[in-house]
């Protein structure tokens, strides 16, 4: 797998984010498939603001027009103005995405118009908060931050629920040590 960082603060300490990268896809795909990712991760700053996302997970251009049936190319794109908890959860929510493509659970089809697919049924029409691809990087994104800053030896200390204006309420833990 290759992961190639731009236009992130290293405050964000781009190994980690690495290591994020293969912990929570090994996870999902086999060594081999993941031999075979490839993905770009931008930091775009004021996303939030100018997009109303923190971040989001597409099958890179580079992948239309390759003939390949498995999308292998991803950009994920990332607000860093975000603190360091909420980057890496939200890195856990668009890599549950990368899954979803990868295996194909999820797909977009372009021509004759736009369609998104998730286990072979549409869901184009579908409110965002009713889209199982949302539900199930929401149900994890915690839980997979949670397992990878514990298996990095990150001591975690734990808050509480906080509830941001732009995500659902959910247990967050703050590390004490990185």
């Amino acid at each position: 797998m290759q992961v190639t960082i731009k236009n992130v603060p290293w405050r964000f300490q781009h190994g980690l984010i690495r290591r994020c990268c293969y912990f929570v896809l090994s996870k999902f795909l086999t060594s081999q498939k993941m031999g075979h990712i490839e993905i770009n991760i931008v930091g775009v700053p004021n996303q939030f603001n100018e997009e109303g996302a923190l971040g989001y997970c597409s099958i890179s251009d580079e992948h239309f027009g390759s003939n390949k049936k498995v999308p292998v190319w991803f950009t994920i794109e990332l607000d860093t103005k975000q603190d360091l908890c909420t980057f890496f959860i939200v890195l856990c929510h668009e890599l549950v995405h990368l899954k979803q493509y990868a295996t194909r659970q999820l797909r977009e089809y372009y021509y004759p118009t736009y369609r998104r697919t998730w286990k072979d049924k549409d869901i184009t029409n579908r409110y965002y908060s009713q889209c199982p691809h949302e539900q199930e990087a929401y149900r994890r994104e915690a839980v997979l931050y949670r397992e990878f800053m514990g298996h990095c030896g990150i001591d975690l200390e734990f808050i509480g629920p906080i509830v941001p204006s732009n995500r659902r309420v959910k247990w967050i833990h703050m590390p004490t040590l990185l």
